[in-house]
């Protein structure tokens, strides 16, 4: 437990929030169904409601949700707001998820991203949450990691907020439930096959005298799962790849592919979120893209909505797969221009993997 969840969890503890408890299961995920070798998959969603509110049963999302295609590619949502009276209540919500398959690897990254996130009228909140899923395999081992997962401004039942990323599964008790902060499920073989689920905060209430769940929250969950055994595929150099640049609150999240495959011609879609600088940049076409001589790097651009308004273009001038685990090696560096804007930035990724296929 790092230096800043000790200090999270020794304020709950002055308020008298840890403690034993009794009673309340959170359940296990049951084995997931891998799809066939050779294929990859993700999903991401923002928010997820189950309540018995006056009697009635309330069930919100997941919203926004999206699932990866089993050859790859990318998918992307974006909610503006969402609000649950008296459960839960956000403002933007956006998730991504990537994937690709070439002669020798298999990655999926997935992400989702909740701003301003406000639970049962603020006994759990936090200015930023986000959840990252990555997973590779080579045909010999696989693997999976939620590095770039992190929650900012988080305040349980008043106390202070705090950014930390918490440890795996960290369960802190709250009257009549708990809330599991960073909740994991690995799954696989660690071979050919490998899942990761991570839900970044996870509240759940019962009802006292029946034991029954009353109250199911989940907000940021990513899903990533590789299925590889080494086989040739056809097609052009392209990457796909997603996650995070910078650290604390100075972050930035996003999803990418771009190339040609298999005599397609161009093709591409990006989605790049700077919490910090507060810009969006949507497109779902690249009308440039080239593989740099020598390197495991690639440039591309193309036209894009910036803060949904058109008119805008992008460039990424570097994508680079530096090899595995993304963390600290991959880097990407994206420049915007338009009317009033002119904005670029760079950097090791700090979340997520890029995954270059050359020809």
């Amino acid at each position: 437990m790092n230096q800043q969840m000790r200090q999270f969890v020794a304020s709950l503890a002055a308020m008298g929030l840890i403690g034993l408890l009794v009673g309340l299961t959170t359940g296990t995920a049951g084995a997931w169904n891998f799809a066939p070798a050779n294929s990859v998959s993700g999903e991401a969603f923002g928010v997820s409601v189950k309540a018995s509110v006056n009697a009635a049963e309330v069930t919100v999302g997941p919203t926004p949700y999206v699932v990866l295609p089993p050859d790859g590619g990318m998918v992307s949502e974006r909610v503006l707001r969402i609000a649950v009276p008296n459960v839960a209540a956000s403002s933007t919500l956006e998730v991504v998820t990537t994937g690709s398959i070439g002669p020798a690897t298999a990655t999926a990254q997935s992400s989702a991203t909740v701003e301003r996130a406000n639970l049962l009228n603020g006994l759990v909140t936090a200015q930023l949450v986000v959840a990252m899923s990555s997973s590779t395999a080579d045909g010999s081992t696989a693997g999976s990691t939620a590095e770039g997962s992190t929650l900012i401004g988080l305040s349980i039942n008043g106390s202070a907020p705090v950014d930390v990323t918490p440890p795996p599964n960290t369960t802190i008790p709250i009257p009549g439930g708990a809330v599991i902060l960073n909740e994991q499920y690995l799954e696989g073989d660690g071979v050919h096959t490998r899942a990761l689920t991570v839900n970044m905060i996870h509240v759940m209430l019962k009802d006292l005298v029946t034991g029954a769940i009353t109250v199911d929250i989940i907000v940021a969950s990513a899903h990533s799962d590789v299925n590889f055994v080494p086989a040739p595929k056809a097609g052009n150099a392209f990457m796909t790849g997603g996650g995070k640049l910078g650290t604390g609150r100075d972050i930035a999240t996003f999803g990418f592919n771009a190339g040609s495959r298999a005599g397609g011609g161009l093709h591409g879609q990006l989605q790049y979120n700077d919490h910090a600088q507060n810009l969006k940049v949507h497109s779902l076409s690249i009308d440039s893209f080239k593989l740099i001589t020598g390197t495991t790097c690639v440039t591309f651009s193309g036209g894009a909505r910036v803060n949904n308004v058109d008119g805008y273009r992008f460039t990424v001038n570097q994508a680079c797969d530096n090899g595995e685990p993304g963390v600290g090696n991959d880097t990407f560096d994206i420049s915007v221009s338009g009317p009033g804007i002119w904005y670029s930035r760079r950097g090791t990724l700090t979340g997520g993997n890029l995954q270059l296929h050359p020809e």
